[in-house]
């Protein structure tokens, strides 16, 4: 690791909460450059927050992949947005190198153990994974590393991270992220951020059912030979997808498999799956604000979107048999539906409610203008207003309004909020990806399911942006 990159890190590692935003904002006029704090911000979580979960839900810091989940967002941007979402990372990272919950730590070097062949290290892997032996699962992660090739090894990470996702999917989304912020840390750096995967995965209780089931399916239909990569097919994808919202919930993931195995891509599948995840979630009603535990339980509905963008956007870093079972575990996301908690915080099963939009709200708002409706959508969206942000979408749609600039609106709104990292700007980010690879007419329901999420954070904490915000103006 270079010098200038360890003098970040040790900075960052021992800066205040009250004193970041404005060393943050002090460093980029002095010239340092955005892309060496953001890789910061990743190893620096990486190496002294914890991100060891502790309980069902997963309860773990945001801080090292929420720095790559803020960079995609902030990408193409105006330059005071993607400021922001930088300082908004930055403090996020420091506010977890003194929560209590996630610090001190330090990720020490391992010196790695192996079996007597590559065979029985992996297989000894997943097993102490499934056991919780997280210590352990690092040893023999480390020592992988030294003996297969890189590929090969990224596949096994996110094989591994598969298993937990209809539990949790930061078992995927966290190597996922992480591959995506090793691109820019390089692999020496930013093998301590996958090595904090494995941790992660070790250390709380997953349902391992439906991955389970989805290794049987991919074997029954033989789709670790058969499946195929290429482009999405819209017309099959828009089928696709109503298909499976028509299926019995419990023959989902058979009902992907079978779609596989006829020879639709694993884009179009992809699609589709997306798509039918997203009428889902139109169909949940926003959490109370005053509810216990409110925002965990506001969350928890969006990440099967989430889990479906980590999902697609993983297959081409998997080898063909990963990437069948990936796919046939989105029809599993599809069994369970949107993750509902109720008042008592225990999961319950998902009852579709009426989809937003509701016709009514969109047909109020039909004869104006789209600058008028981008007003409608800032203001009903810092005023917790769902039923007007989805209609404004969905009438400014309708109206014609260039969607990069609903988008920047969205990101603009995302970015004031402290804590935002992995909640109002992951889950933007995920539909931001999904609606610009979607070539469905449906696909500004992407749009709209950020707004619903995004209607319910806005304005939540605000103390950090509004300190950064001071720091630009002065």
């Amino acid at each position: 690791m270079n010098q200038q990159r360890e003098e970040l890190i040790q900075w960052l590692r021992y800066a205040k909460p009250g004193q970041v935003v404005d060393e943050i904002m002090e460093k980029l006029r002095n010239g340092t450059p955005v892309e060496d704090l953001w890789v910061a911000g990743s190893l620096t979580a990486a190496r002294y927050v914890s991100n060891q979960a502790r309980n069902l839900l997963g309860f773990v810091s945001h801080a090292m992949i929420g720095c790559e989940d803020a960079r995609a967002a902030a990408e193409g941007q105006p330059k005071e947005i993607q400021e922001l979402m930088l300082v908004q990372a930055l403090s996020q990272v420091v506010m977890d190198l003194n929560d209590p919950c996630f610090a001190p730590y330090e990720l020490f070097d391992v010196w790695g153990v192996s079996e007597g062949t590559v065979s029985e290290s992996i297989a000894m892997l997943r097993s102490d994974v499934r056991f919780g032996e997280w210590l352990r699962s690092d040893h023999r992660l480390v020592a992988l590393e030294r003996q297969i090739p890189r590929a090969e090894l990224i596949d096994l990470i996110l094989d591994i991270g598969l298993e937990g996702i209809v539990t949790d999917d930061h078992t995927l989304i966290t190597p996922a992220l992480s591959l995506d912020m090793i691109e820019l840390t390089g692999w020496e750096d930013g093998f301590a951020m996958l090595r904090g995967t494995i941790r992660y995965s070790c250390t709380f209780p997953r349902d391992f059912g439906p991955y389970d089931l989805a290794k049987s399916l991919v074997e029954k239909y033989e789709l670790a030979d058969k499946i195929k990569m290429g482009e999405n097919n819209a017309e099959s994808s828009a089928a696709l997808r109503v298909e499976f919202l028509n299926t019995e919930a419990h023959q989902r993931p058979e009902a992907v498999a079978k779609a596989l195995a006829a020879g639709h891509t694993a884009e179009t599948v992809m699609s589709a799956l997306s798509l039918a995840a997203c009428d889902m979630y139109l169909q949940v009603d926003p959490v109370p604000h005053e509810d216990y535990d409110a925002v965990s339980r506001e969350v928890a509905p969006i990440h099967i979107g989430t889990t479906l963008n980590i999902l697609r956007a993983s297959l081409p870093r998997m080898f063909s048999a990963t990437a069948a079972t990936a796919v046939v575990m989105g029809g599993c996301l599809l069994q369970r539906g949107p993750s509902v908690l109720n008042e008592q915080f225990e999961f319950i099963p998902f009852v579709a409610s009426r989809a937003y939009p509701y016709q009514e709200d969109v047909l109020e708002l039909s004869n104006l203008a789209p600058t008028k409706l981008l007003e409608i959508l800032n203001e009903s969206l810092h005023t917790h207003d769902v039923r007007k942000s989805t209609a404004a979408v969905k009438a400014y749609e309708l109206a014609g309004g260039i969607a990069e600039e609903l988008i920047t609106l969205l990101v603009k709104v995302a970015c004031t909020d402290d804590g935002t990292l992995m909640h109002n700007v992951k889950h933007l980010h995920s539909c931001l990806e999904e609606f610009r690879a979607s070539t469905n007419p449906d696909r500004w329901n992407f749009l709209i399911a950020a707004a619903k999420w995004i209607s319910w954070y806005a304005g939540k904490d605000t103390k950090t942006y509004q300190r950064a915000i001071g720091v630009l103006a002065g």
